[in-house]
């Protein structure tokens, strides 16, 4: 039973008291109600729920059921008996491994850096970031690179400037023609005459004028020497800037896909975050690597705001180069360890009070738990180690401190050599819980490799340590 996004899904509104339940016709199927064993299961936090998280006006979690195929009655609500917090009343709702759930639209939406508006559910790489400068002290910077200023422009802004630039040359020129007409012999006795000879002269059409020697005018040496020199630096900027702007190499990063959830699931007793990305052009991007960045929308105990921490990858390795063959999708995988951004607090102090090193200090360079327990880093005898947090702890650190993790897909275009990035952001709306991607790879009648992108976003579920993987370190 797969994951698929719907705008018909019900929802819980936390701070209402009320529960919208859809009409069977609109989920055209019957939903399963729960028994209370099952209630009892999803109220412990070490259950293998499956559920996904929503912010909503007070940080609540916020999760959407999907119908059970074959039972014929009414779901029923489990946000009465939700352990999250006192009194039942936090928003987050929970169901038995053997139910299904259905991705749909958030009641409210999470604060976002990166935007999430391009087809096939993907981002426009546009970052929501307000640059302030009232004084005006950065502008120089700013027209000290104008040809980048102008390569940065829309398409369409940078075709009306050219053509605007055009037309005022037309219009000096044909005024400095009228005035020598009479001493060069040039027969331009108005002004539109004279804008016929300049648009003739600039654009090298070649008409000619009735002395081609101007009767030896000094004057018209200078006014055509003029016009010619404009005319060829014109159009070496206008050409470069746009064929800079028209061949570029970041409008090809629209072709790397990324999956539209991210899934949190427990492997082994540890939690990892994990996205898919793939490129469904056939000509693959070259030396193409990933980074992750974790971005807190709340403020810290400190007072920041938007702090941004870098997260270490599992798989592909970021020792490595964190490197991906995108012809086939491929996992990204991050572990939430003591020094992982997404671990609760209350898991990055061991017994002894001592925090991870990162979030002791800043200069201290983020670790991961895995080179320790791999031999790669050495671990003291007897050092205590944080508790491992539980999903329903991740579950409401991601939705009190409005986390936001930033992916960011670097690669060469082989046809223009331009280095491009492809970007995507995951908020706790766009996170499921204890799920597992949908197989999209098979191999076809003729035995060639298949890439169905249809469902590519797809999710199902699958117990905790039985992860489907197309990609393997």
């Amino acid at each position: 039973q797969a994951f698929r996004h719907s705008r018909s899904a019900w929802q819980h509104p936390a701070m209402a008291g009320d529960v919208r339940r859809m009409h069977s016709s609109e989920l055209r199927m019957p939903i399963a109600p729960l028994s209370q064993p099952l209630r009892r299961r999803a109220q412990s936090e070490d259950s293998p729920l499956a559920f996904e998280c929503r912010t909503r006006h007070s940080n609540p979690l916020d999760l959407q059921r999907l119908p059970r195929i074959g039972s014929e009655m009414a779901s029923e609500s489990l946000v009465d008996d939700c352990p999250c917090e006192p009194g039942g009343n936090s928003g987050l709702e929970m169901a038995d491994w053997g139910a299904s759930f259905r991705v749909g639209e958030p009641a409210s939406v999470a604060p976002r850096l990166l935007d999430r508006t391009a087809y096939f559910r993907q981002s426009h790489g546009r970052m929501n970031v307000r640059r302030v400068n009232d004084s005006g002290s950065v502008q120089p910077l700013r027209r000290g690179d104008l040809f980048h200023t102008l390569v940065s422009m829309s398409t369409g802004k940078v075709m009306i400037l050219a053509a605007s630039v055009l037309i005022s040359s037309w219009l000096i020129f044909a005024g400095l023609f009228r005035m020598i007409s009479r001493q060069c012999g040039l027969e331009a006795e108005s002004f539109i005459r004279s804008l016929y000879l300049s648009l003739e002269t600039i654009e090298t059409i070649g008409y000619g004028v009735p002395d081609p020697g101007l009767r030896g005018c000094h004057a018209g040496i200078f006014v055509l020497g003029a016009a010619a020199l404009w005319e060829s630096l014109l159009n070496a900027v206008i050409i470069s800037v746009v064929y800079t702007r028209v061949s570029r190499a970041q409008g090809r990063a629209t072709s790397v896909c990324f999956s539209e959830k991210a899934i949190i699931c427990q492997i082994e007793g540890q939690s990892y975050f994990m996205f898919q990305v793939c490129d469904f052009r056939k000509h693959q991007l070259c030396e193409a690597h990933v980074r992750l960045y974790c971005v807190q929308h709340s403020e810290t105990p400190e007072g920041v705001t938007f702090q941004t921490r870098a997260m270490r990858l599992q798989h592909p390795d970021d020792e490595l180069g964190g490197m991906l063959l995108l012809a086939l999708p491929q996992i990204v995988v991050h572990r939430i360890d003591a020094w992982s951004p997404l671990c609760p607090p209350s898991s990055r102090v061991c017994a002894g009070g001592t925090s991870a090193s990162c979030f002791r200090s800043f200069t201290e360079v983020p670790q991961r738990a895995s080179d320790a327990e791999n031999g790669q880093r050495e671990l003291g005898k007897g050092v205590p180690r944080p508790p491992v947090p539980s999903l329903m702890q991740i579950a409401r650190h991601l939705s009190q401190a409005q986390m936001e993790v930033l992916c960011l897909v670097e690669g060469v275009e082989p046809a223009t050599s331009g280095t491009l990035q492809a970007r995507c952001s995951y908020t706790n709306d766009d996170i499921v819980f204890n799920a597992s991607f949908q197989r999209c790879v098979s191999r076809a009648a003729d035995g060639t490799c298949e890439v169905n992108l249809d469902a590519f976003h797809e999710l199902v579920q699958r117990p905790c340590d039985e992860f489907l993987v197309q990609s393997m370190p």
